[in-house]
């Protein structure tokens, strides 16, 4: 909108209202605070439209309790006149100024406003902060200059209330003030520290009583841990019963205190200090002897014994606790994991507890534990999910503390063993394997979160370089489908063998089988007569052994040229012939690319994929394909660019069980979908080694929690939607 020229600007304003009492503040950069009274509320945004120009219009109203008058406060562009007229809003109503403005440079005439208006302090300087703050570049001379003045309206409109006599910097970091107040209240408090930045800050406030002071005065302690490099914070503010008030620095000097000096003086009087126990807890923690690089827990002469076996660190920097911790009279108030780089987490407010039937017997001998220990109570071990960031650890102390009932500390030492693939997972949950009852707990609350960015180590294996395939069969070049099957036994393919020879199928696929290299050394032989005698050609790829079955149908696919790969367990046969080419035409029509299972029934004729499980064959859907949430971990064929770049078969997970739904999550963040078919069904058979062992089924657990926190997100975002 182009400034207004004059030429339709009324000079009879009839029916506008007027805002009376209208006062003009320059600021730095020729912007004005305007201040005003009305009968009713002007709009907030807008223009002030005058014969020669046109000004943005902000405003904030407040209407004194019992008044019918409203008290305004506007930010402008330029100096108003006395004909300038306020338009905005959705309402057509428009607003005149009575006279030209009063001038003024000082906030003072703002500060007088404000009180008049019984207005909050906090929310006209919070309304500076949005309005001239925020609209310049922090550094610039003009935010410098806003910046100033709106300390300045601060100490203006600020009733004093008392005396900052001491301030401190305790070795904890953080502020630390002492004075008297008339007002301040003991608590979690929020002050504005108005010679750094303008910010609002939390401090903790305990009183304490003073003979020189005349009530309603009384002593004050606070600290925050909001203290930083800016320098010591002059006057500070704070609000009660809506009045903004102000304790200034003692006139003179203040006592000055730092690190060890202020936490002596911390410790003197906390004896004297009143309020609420959290608040209390603060000041404790000030005066708390600090971490000095030794181990004080192990040579102490109490009946308290503590040890951290395992502190293992994802990738991400989130660490995993295993320890324990023998207090038979429960003097232990909290135990914490710590680091000099600023890492805090208390590990007794969620851990999990762990039966440790070693340590009664380990330490019943110990004069400190005589006759303290029940062999009965052996939960004295625990696991806990420490969330930490690598700023807070690398080249940093991590160390245990122990405060005890009497506000005393106890400290130990902690060494961080990295935990970055899962290599070592399997003796892991042996360990955590005694705690059945907790182990859902454990694996949801504790184990996921931290193995969130751990790389499964079979994952790992693969990527070494491409895999070599011994040649079984003839040279038959290129095939269009590629199917890796991975195997235990001669026994289990000899039926996949079988039913490929001679047909259509046997032409178009490349038969990749993968095995251990035990079982290759026992069938090399036999596969190559099996494969000549019916045709068929591929080859055999050896893997070093203790893959898990997604792995195993990497190292195939690495093997392989194929265009599409189909992933094939001798669990799944065809029930007929030309399955294959149907399977390809479907694939080939699919609103959204990606992988397509055949639909699987039991020898009974009951569904396992394709429909409601356990059902009779009946149930299942003819004709075209239909979108499932995952495909069938037995067999799916996938487009090879499709794999790629959902990252393959192993995916993040540890073991197999979830691995095809993992699949079908990597690839719908990657744009594809996943599918059953409505023409091509294979037999089911009941696979041998389906009752997993123990550390298989915890194993899967794990699998289980970690790829339900990946699904909440896309569940969440389905639900706004």
């Amino acid at each position: 909108m182009s400034p207004a020229d004059g030429g339709d600007f009324p000079h009879e304003l009839a029916g506008a209202r007027i805002l009376r009492d209208p006062g003009a503040i320059l600021l730095q950069g020729g912007r004005v605070l305007l201040t005003f009274v009305c009968g009713e509320r002007p709009p907030a945004a807008g223009h002030l439209v005058q014969r020669e120009s046109l000004s943005r219009w902000v405003a904030e109203c407040w209407q004194p309790d019992g008044a019918d008058q409203w008290h305004g406060v506007a930010v402008l562009d330029t100096l108003p006149t006395s004909e300038g007229e306020v338009r905005g809003g959705a309402s057509s109503a428009r607003w005149r100024l009575a006279a030209m403005p009063h001038l003024d440079v000082a906030p003072a005439r703002l500060a007088e406003h404000v009180r008049q208006a019984g207005a909050s302090g906090r929310e006209v300087f919070g309304f500076l902060l949005r309005h001239l703050l925020g609209e310049c570049p922090a550094e610039s001379p003009e935010a410098q200059s806003h910046k100033a003045f709106a300390t300045s309206f601060l100490a203006a409109v600020a009733t004093h209330d008392g005396f900052i006599e001491i301030v401190g910097t305790p070795d904890t970091g953080g502020y630390f003030a002492q004075g008297w107040s008339m007002s301040l209240q003991p608590g979690r408090t929020i002050i504005a520290d108005a010679s750094a930045d303008l910010a609002l800050r939390e401090a903790e406030v305990a009183v304490f009583e003073r003979d020189d002071i005349l009530p309603p005065g009384r002593g004050f302690c606070l600290f925050g841990k909001f203290w930083g490099e800016g320098g010591m914070p002059g006057s500070v503010f704070f609000e009660r019963d809506g009045r903004l008030l102000r304790l200034d620095m003692v006139r003179g000097e203040a006592v000055t205190l730092s690190d060890e000096g202020a936490r002596e003086h911390v410790a003197r009087i906390l004896p004297r200090l009143v309020a609420p126990d959290a608040t209390i807890q603060s000041f404790r923690r000030v005066c708390r002897p600090r971490f000095a690089g030794i181990d004080t827990l192990s040579p102490g002469t109490a009946p308290i014994a503590a040890a951290c076996d395992q502190v293992l660190q994802a990738p991400d920097g989130t660490l995993l606790v295993l320890g324990w911790l023998l207090d038979p009279l429960q003097r232990v108030e909290r135990m914490l994991v710590k680091s000099t780089g600023n890492l805090y987490c208390q590990l007794d407010a969620g851990w999990v507890p762990l039966p440790r039937a070693d340590l009664v017997q380990g330490f019943g001998q110990d004069p400190r534990f005589a006759g303290l220990l029940d062999e009965r109570d052996v939960m004295h071990g625990f696991v806990a999910h420490v969330p930490a960031a690598r700023a807070e650890t690398d080249g940093a102390e991590v160390y245990l503390e122990l405060v005890l009932d009497d506000g005393s500390c106890l400290f130990r030492p902690l060494g961080v063993v990295p935990f970055a693939t899962g290599e070592r997972l399997p003796q892991l949950l042996r360990g955590l394997a005694a705690a059945e009852a907790e182990l859902p707990r454990i694996i949801e609350g504790h184990l996921a979160p931290f193995l969130a960015s751990v790389q499964p180590a079979s994952s790992l294996r693969r990527r070494g370089g491409g895999a070599r395939a011994l040649p079984l069969g003839g040279a038959a070049g290129r095939r269009p489908v590629s199917a890796v099957v991975p195997f235990r036994s001669f026994a289990e393919l000899q039926p996949i063998l079988a039913l490929v020879a001679g047909t259509a199928e046997a032409d178009a696929l490349e038969l990749m089988l993968v095995t251990s290299r035990a079982t290759a050394a026992e069938v090399q032989a036999r596969l190559a007569e099996a494969f000549a005698f019916f045709g068929l050609s591929g080859g055999l790829v050896v893997a070093g052994g203790g893959e898990s079955h997604a792995a195993l149908l990497d190292l195939g696919v690495e093997a392989t040229a194929g265009e599409r790969i189909l992933s094939w367990s001798p669990s799944a046969l065809p029930k007929g012939a030309g399955w294959l080419t149907r399977l390809l035409d479907e694939a080939a029509g699919l609103r959204v690319p990606g992988l397509i299972s055949p639909a699987l029934t039991y020898e009974d004729g009951s569904i396992y994929f394709g429909g409601a499980t356990g059902q009779p064959g009946e149930w299942l859907e003819r004709g075209a394909p239909r979108e499932v949430p995952a495909g069938a971990a037995e067999i799916a064929l996938i487009d090879r660019d499709a794999l790629r770049q959902a990252g393959g078969f192993s995916g993040h997970l540890f073991g197999d069980a979830h691995a095809h739904a993992d699949l079908a999550e990597r690839l719908r963040r990657g744009g594809f979908a996943t599918w059953c078919s409505g023409s091509v069904e294979f037999w089911m058979l009941d696979d041998p080694a389906a009752d997993p062992a123990p550390l298989d089924r915890m194993i899967r657990q794990v699998d289980d929690a970690l790829l339900q926190r990946r699904l909440q997100p896309a569940v969440a975002e389905v639900r706004a939607a």
